[in-house]
């Protein structure tokens, strides 16, 4: 459902990005035949908080990156469409931080 044609077109659109502080603002991306691009881009709207990034987009304040649970329901719904066939982002590691496992429930220690 992609409407771009190459990564390198991504620069005509305002980003949404998840950072903090001073960050290189920049996304990573895999294509096909082991195709790669980097992506350099002056936010619009900079953020720690995932949720506040899927609803800007939703919007229209501009194309963000986030995981796929993370906007399944907007793809769904047409809410959000994504923009490059054949592309993905690199994969990333994504942390549950919590203070201590005393009073979790066993599913989530798991």
């Amino acid at each position: 459902m992609g409407s771009l044609s190459s990564p390198a077109e991504l620069n005509n659109w305002p980003g949404l990005s998840l950072a903090a502080g001073k960050h290189v603002h920049r996304w990573e991306l895999l294509g096909p035949e082991g195709a790669r691009a980097d992506i350099h881009f002056t936010p619009r709207l900079i953020t720690t908080d995932m949720l506040a990034l899927r609803e800007a987009a939703v919007a229209g304040v501009g194309v963000v990156q986030l995981p796929v649970l993370m906007v399944k329901e907007q793809l769904a719904a047409d809410e959000l469409v994504a923009l490059l066939d054949g592309w993905e982002p690199k994969s990333d590691v994504i942390h549950a931080v919590f203070p201590s496992r005393r009073g979790l429930l066993p599913s989530v220690r798991a």
